[in-house]
């Protein structure tokens, strides 16, 4: 299995769990099944689309200039747990960039829940409620 297979599938897994957990939250509250089951697979599709997101602007570089001038302030405070090569804000984006993954397993499972959340909202809405 490739690692972009079992990526996608772990997101899976992920929002089975928290769809399952608010499906049971909401069950308990006498809520109808179909409502249960359409805002479990909803939460769970904004959480995966969310993150998602977040990973792809953090993998853009969105947040590089914060990360370096934060580790900076804590070099300057702290002198113990400064590194022994300095390395100027380009050669921290580079070394970051290498380390990055990447959010298609994320963005891929958030979009399927949404799809199953809509799909469940459609049936739900002709059920009348």
């Amino acid at each position: 299995m490739s690692e972009k297979v079992r990526d996608i599938l772990l997101n899976l897994v992920t929002g089975a769990v928290i769809a399952g957990a608010v499906f049971a939250l909401n069950l308990n509250r006498g809520y109808l099944v179909l409502r249960c089951l359409c805002d479990g697979l909803f939460v769970a599709a904004v959480f995966l689309l969310g993150i998602g997101f977040i990973k792809l602007a953090r993998n853009k570089g969105t947040f590089d200039t914060a990360g370096y001038g934060l580790r900076y302030v804590f070099d300057m405070a702290i002198p113990a747990l400064r590194r022994e090569e300095k390395e100027d804000i380009h050669q921290y984006r580079e070394r970051k960039a290498r380390e990055r993954s990447s959010s298609a397993g994320l963005l891929l499972a958030g979009a399927v829940y949404l799809a199953l959340s809509l799909a469940a909202l459609a049936l739900y809405e002709l059920a009348g409620h």
